[in-house]
């Protein structure tokens, strides 16, 4: 009908994941699977062409619900510094579990040495 909107066509998981050459079982695959509430963005941003995913728009927003989004042009209104979370994103799809020890720049040994590490 005139007037109506028509709804968007958002896409599907598989869709996203091929785009993006996400590994099966990453981090990232996790991550996106977990943010597919589109109904969080406007319609106007299933294809704006903002090269954002909509994943990452969802997380965003998810994280953010205080951030006021313009109506005009709303793909726009994300920060610059996602797309480059995003690209970082992508490089490095399966992070290391929080649980694994991250090594620390003095070996236990060093601090036992002298008890400072230096």
């Amino acid at each position: 009908m005139k007037g109506e909107r028509s709804r968007p066509k958002w896409p599907s998981v598989e869709e996203q994941l091929l785009a993006d050459k996400v590994i099966r079982n990453s981090a990232l695959e996790k991550l996106i699977m977990e943010n597919q509430d589109f109904d969080l963005l406007q319609s106007e941003e299933a294809d704006d062409g903002e090269g954002l995913p909509l994943w990452l728009r969802v997380y965003w927003r998810k994280n953010h619900p205080d951030v006021q989004h313009p109506t005009v042009n709303p793909g726009t209104g994300y920060p610059e510094v996602l797309y480059d979370i995003y690209e970082w994103m992508l490089a490095h799809q399966d992070l290391p579990s929080t649980q694994q020890s991250i090594p620390s720049k003095y070996s236990k040994n060093d601090v036992e040495r002298d008890g400072t590490g230096t």
